[in-house]
């Protein structure tokens, strides 16, 4: 039974890798390789506790410094390696350089040398334990030697940016913090003489939602980049992730920390042959629906009023025209920014010219604290520091569920309690506000990881007081059957329900019409029974009001 289950389970496995395969291929190495090497069928065999996985390439007809290919793994635990072949004389096998996705399945592995290799043949195996399922996807060579990162520095005086404008730009996630790697070599001024295109490109299989994943998705890319591709640092000049956020990627000239002080840019390596007076931008993401359904993603509006905000702030300071904003698969046979992305360019002009119209000059400074009880239930605060022409506020949730205002007018209150979360692990919260001329600001932020509890839970009652209807929500920490009952100020019932059986470890919600209901206070209480009796009584007033 257990053998069965087991090769169920390798099956299982198999497929969603296999799967998956066809998601990302040719967009995880598509920024890596000058031409992609079609492979043959893979051949596996087994040696004790070990399976060996391999594929082969034609590469007779291309000379390269470097070879790559894209891995799907079950598993972190395995060794990758090539061997190249002569004149029908094969070489000894030599390691390759492996590098993760941080959100995991992916590999990236290569092997690169300084000169060039005019072999007419590869091969590529994986060794892996017999329970690790490896698919080998796509492969091809690069020439690292016509690398603009080897050129020297421009000759000509760098170009700093304009030091006027209304765009204010969006917070930079800097180096530092992302903790990357040094760059390596002497870094070259991106103009000479002027900066004059901003490219957008996707991530591929390096998607982040959350500020942790995109930090070390950052760490991943370069570590591809640096030490796969030979790249003297990540490719980019700036990345952006789902949630909106902007890292930098290679340093600045100068020694500017942020952008608001218009740093002098360092060429890049994202594009080839056309990376001079190129700004090269990535989103984390895979949004390219023919490569399968794992590269569906759609940019999020969050990530797509970032790329709005710093291309206008870069047009305007940096003297591009909106125009010049072109996706990677102009300069190349590449899929990447992604055709998902690649048909919002035009929205994208348009969008980056009517900000540099209006301008993004900040409505006011504004802060939002919070805090999370054993609940779940979410204490909210905010308030404004500096109003240069605020004319309404609120207060934005975004949940697994989506976004959604939870308060309109949150100039005139300053606090909110939030008990409508069970059931998820994490929330924002933004304090968006919006001036008269129609434009709306993010001014503050807050993130949060939400617990479920470690025992049963009766929240309190939202809203609360109530006229229409009452919510509660209630979490059970083992199986049982639930009933709930609502008792005016008397003690006597005015709804009950048995709810029935009931499931562990999650949370559940009771709504209750109180429309037909005298204005009072009435007591709510929730029951649990299990095999051992009652395991739960717990009660919450609630205020009615007519």
């Amino acid at each position: 039974m257990r053998m069965v289950m087991r090769q169920r389970l390798s099956c299982l496995a198999f497929f969603l890798l296999f799967f998956s395969a066809n998601v990302t291929r040719a967009q995880v190495i598509g920024d890596l390789v000058d031409s992609f090497t079609p492979l043959t069928a893979e051949t596996s065999s087994v040696a004790g506790k070990r399976t060996l996985v391999s594929s082969e390439g034609d590469v007779s007809s291309v000379s390269f410094t470097g070879v790559v290919t894209e891995v799907g793994s079950s598993s972190s635990d395995f060794l990758a390696e090539f061997r190249f072949r002569f004149e029908g004389i094969w070489s000894k096998w030599a390691p390759a350089y492996v590098v993760a996705s941080a959100t995991g399945g992916t590999y990236v592995a290569g092997y690169r040398q300084e000169s060039r290799v005019q072999a007419d043949r590869f091969e590529f195996r994986v060794s892996a334990s017999t329970e690790t399922v490896v698919v080998i996807r796509n492969a091809g060579t690069f020439d690292n030697s016509r690398d603009e990162d080897l050129l020297p520095a421009p000759v000509t005086l760098p170009i700093i940016g304009r030091k006027f404008g209304a765009i204010i730009p969006p917070r930079l996630i800097t180096r530092a913090e992302w903790n990357a790697q040094p760059f390596r070599g002497t870094p070259a001024n991106l103009a000479s003489p002027s900066y004059d295109l901003m490219t957008w490109h996707h991530a591929a299989g390096y998607s982040a939602e959350t500020r942790e994943e995109g930090e070390a998705q950052m760490r991943a890319m370069q570590d591809l980049h640096q030490n796969i591709r030979g790249w003297s640092d990540i490719g980019y000049q700036f990345a952006i992730d789902r949630g909106g956020r902007l890292y930098q990627g290679r340093p600045f000239m100068d020694s500017s920390t942020s952008l608001s002080q218009v740093p002098i840019l360092t060429r890049g390596a994202h594009v080839g042959g056309h990376n001079t007076g190129n700004i090269g931008v990535v989103i984390m993401g895979c949004y390219h629906p023919p490569e399968g359904s794992f590269c569906e993603q759609e940019i999020t509006p969050a990530a797509f009023d970032t790329y709005i905000t710093l291309f206008s702030f870069l047009s305007e300071r940096y003297g591009v025209a909106p125009t010049m904003i072109r996706g990677h698969r102009d300069f190349s046979s590449t899929a990447c920014p992604g055709d998902n992305n690649y048909v919002l360019i035009p929205q994208l002009i348009s969008n980056v010219n009517a900000l540099l119209l209006t301008g993004n000059e900040p409505l006011g400074e504004g802060t939002i604290t919070a805090s999370v009880g054993d609940d779940g239930v979410v204490d909210l605060e905010w308030g404004i520091t500096e109003d240069f022409g605020i004319e309404s506020l609120e207060v934005e949730r975004i949940t697994s569920q989506g976004t959604s205002t939870i308060i309109l007018d949150a100039l005139s209150i300053f606090s909110f309690i939030d008990a409508s979360l069970a059931g998820e692990s994490e929330v924002i919260y933004l304090l968006i506000a919006s001036g008269s001329d129609g434009r709306r600001q993010e001014l503050a932020r807050i993130e949060l990881q939400i617990a479920n509890p470690s025992n049963y839970l009766l929240t309190s009652t939202f809203p609360n007081p109530a006229s229409s209807s009452i919510n509660f929500r209630y979490f059970l920490s083992a199986d049982g059957i639930v009933s709930s009952t609502l008792y005016d100020a008397l003690g006597r019932i005015v709804y009950e329900t048995d709810l029935g059986f009931q499931e562990a470890q999650q949370w559940y919600l009771d709504r209750v019409d109180v429309s037909g209901l005298t204005a009072g206070v009435y007591y709510f209480r929730v029951q649990v029974s299990s095999f051992g009796g009652l395991a739960f009584d717990k009660s919450h007033p609630v205020l009615i009001v007519r």
